[in-house]
């Protein structure tokens, strides 16, 4: 079978986890790229071959601006694209969906089942509505809080480039 050529459309955050999470070592797909609008400077750069796994991606994965993502579309004859950000507005999706859909892609969002961590302990997730917007913070906090009833805590953070 014919691997799906594929970009992460995110900001330097859901996106790398989606990546971690579902495409890493899966063989029926090919990540050609990232895209990326929020964060600056981020786009010329590459997830590295050490997160995104050395057999599969052996020179990484390159970040561009999202702007190029028509173009990225048309050049590496993508099959889907995945959005993975969780802060924008709706019309904002839906605008972004049509132009990808009229470029020749899919274009789709991941929902919990194939993004979750397992785990066999308690969880608590550190959210906000934007970029900046204090998760590092309060997900800190609430370490130093736990630790300070004596219990025993780890932080898990997607990487950053």
């Amino acid at each position: 079978m014919k691997k799906k050529n594929v970009i992460i459309i995110g900001a330097a955050g859901r996106d790398f986890h989606n990546f971690n999470m579902y495409f890493r070592g899966n063989e029926s797909y090919n990540v050609v790229a990232f895209t990326a609008a929020q964060i600056p400077d981020i786009d010329d750069k590459k997830y590295p071959a050490e997160l995104a796994g050395k057999k599969q991606y052996p020179q990484g994965i390159p970040i561009y601006a999202q702007d190029d993502l028509l173009k990225l579309i048309k050049k590496h004859k993508v099959d889907e694209c995945i959005f993975a950000y969780s802060d924008v507005p709706y019309q904002y999706v839906m605008d972004l969906a049509s132009q990808v859909n009229a470029a020749g892609a899919d274009f789709k969002l991941m929902g919990l089942e194939t993004t979750m961590l397992k785990s066999t302990k308690p969880v608590i997730a550190t959210g906000a509505v934007r970029t900046g917007g204090g998760k590092s913070e309060a997900s800190r906090r609430i370490v130093d809080e736990l630790k300070a009833l004596g219990l025993k805590v780890i932080a898990i953070r997607h990487p950053m480039p």
